[in-house]
This record gives structure tokens, sequence and C-alpha cells, in this order.
């Protein structure tokens, strides 16, 4: 009789072990494949950093290779300096280029009150803003505390309860364009494809000048720049903004900036003064956006 109850006790033990076996394939295949989800999204994760990379080693070897062409003196094609597009071909692959020269912008620390007010206008800025804002130009980069009629001097930047004051020196970037009183994001955004610090210039060369800020000191329509037919060969001298874009797979894109000085009698041929990483403004730019 004990021999005889032992069999359905024995089979319930049997059934047992099975669910628990068959729980343990159902864990281990769900660990399975959460492993084999992580996997896949590292390996795509690497991938994407592998062309970023190599989209980021094409666009800085894009710029080498104009600063280079341009120092050369058997150069056989010069290169356009007034902001159009062109390529120059790395290895297999294409790198979207611009240069325009320094002397094309409006420099901030040199410019007259009215070539400020021309580059204010250029973004459809108001006149009493435009007043406003080029006098807080003025403020920001003369070295006395005197204030102008419409600027803004150290005690207005207190009253307005911001953390800073006015350098009271040249501006040393574009971005400090952003701490003046009335600059808002969207004004920035429109006046920074114009201004510069490199130039050094008081008035601006029209040749290598982007066609809106050209319009709005002339009032006439300026067709955009087209590439350079390639004659005129030799070397360069003066600072440059140069703009450089590449793609890698998987829609991986690189974009860099660099202000370079190029002064081929000096020791040092040319000197980096700026590089950014994507650029102020962007690029390539969309169509009908100025670059």
């Amino acid at each position: 009789m004990n021999r005889g109850r032992a069999f359905p006790m024995q089979r319930r033990q049997d059934g047992m072990a099975l669910i628990v076996v068959l729980w343990l394939v159902v864990l281990l295949s769900i660990m399975a494949a959460g492993h084999s989800k992580n996997v896949h999204t590292d390996t795509t994760l690497a991938a994407r950093q592998v062309q970023s990379a190599k989209a980021r080693a094409l666009a800085e070897a894009g710029i080498n290779h104009v600063i280079l062409e341009m120092l050369a003196g058997d150069s056989d094609r010069k290169l356009p300096a007034d902001g159009s597009l062109f390529t120059v071909r790395v290895g297999d692959d294409d790198v979207t280029i611009a240069i325009r020269d320094a002397t094309g912008f409006v420099d901030l620390n040199a410019a007259k009150p009215e070539l400020l007010e021309a580059a204010l206008k250029a973004c459809g800025v108001g006149e009493t803003a435009r007043r406003d804002l080029v006098d807080a130009i003025l403020d920001w980069r003369d070295r006395d505390d005197l204030r102008r009629l419409h600027g803004f001097e150290d005690d207005d930047y207190m009253a307005a309860g911001v953390a800073w004051t006015p350098r009271d020196g040249a501006f040393e970037a574009v971005d400090e364009l952003k701490y003046l009183p009335g600059m808002s994001q969207a004004r920035y955004d429109c006046l920074a494809p114009f201004v510069t610090v490199h130039s050094g210039k008081g008035g601006l060369n029209m040749e290598y000048a982007p066609p809106a800020l050209i319009t709005a000191l002339t009032g006439e329509e300026v067709p955009a720049a087209e590439a350079d037919d390639g004659s005129a060969g030799g070397p360069r001298n003066g600072t440059f903004h140069i703009y450089a874009s590449a793609s890698g797979s998987a829609a991986t894109v690189a974009a860099i900036e660099a202000v370079v000085k190029i002064s081929r009698t000096s020791n040092a041929p040319f000197t980096i003064v700026d590089w950014r990483e994507p650029p102020r403004v962007e690029f390539p730019p969309r169509e009908g956006v100025e670059g």
C-alpha cells in the first residue's frame, strides 16, 4: 500500500520539475534576446562613432587641403574667397568647402557705426532697436565708462539684473553679441553670418561680402556668388573664414569653421586663430539661406 501511494507523489514531483525547467528555458530565452538587442545597439553606436570620426577627419583634411593650396605659389586655380561653395577631393570622398575673406565681414571691433547699422538692417531690425544695439556695441568695445546716448555701461547692466558688465575692450568672439541688451537669439542668428572679430578693417570689401549685406548697404539685389572658374591661381595673404562639411555613411555629417591667418612672409605661413565644431552658422547653408 505504501508503494502504491508513492506513484502519484512521484508523478507530482516530476510535473513540478518539468514546470521549473520550462520556466528556466523561458527566462534564458528572454535573457538571450535582451543580450542580443544590447549587442546590436552597441554595434550600431560603435559604427556611427566610426563614421562620425571619418566625417570629421574628412572635413579637417579639406580645410588643410585648401590652406596648402592657398599657400602654394604654383597653384593651378584661384580658390574663391566670396563664400561660394566648391568641393575638394579627399581620397574617394568629396568635402564641401566655402571660403570668405574676413574683409567681407563687418568687424565688430573696427566697423564704423553706419556699417554696424547696415548689418542690423540686413537682419530686419527696426530703426529704434538698431540705434540701441549700435550704441551698445560701441560701449562694449570702447575703454571708457561713458555711456552713449542710447548705449549701455556698467550701471545699466547691473540695473538689468544680469551677471556681467561690458568688456570695455575689443570683442574676443562674435558670441559676445549675445550679452548685449536687446540682442535676441533670432537677431544673433541672423547677424552672426555677417560679422567677424578678425579683419581689423573699419570698412567692408564688397567683393567678398555676403549678398544680403551688400543689398542692405546699396539697396540693390545681389545674386548669390558662383564658384570661381579656376583661373588666376597663386598664393593668398590675409585672414579667411574657411568652412568644411563632409559626410560619412549612416547619415553622419561633420562641419567645421576655421579662421586662418595666412602670411607667406612670416615665420609661420599660417595661423589658426579660431576653430569651431560645428560652425557658428549652418554649413552648408540650406537653399535660400545665407552662408
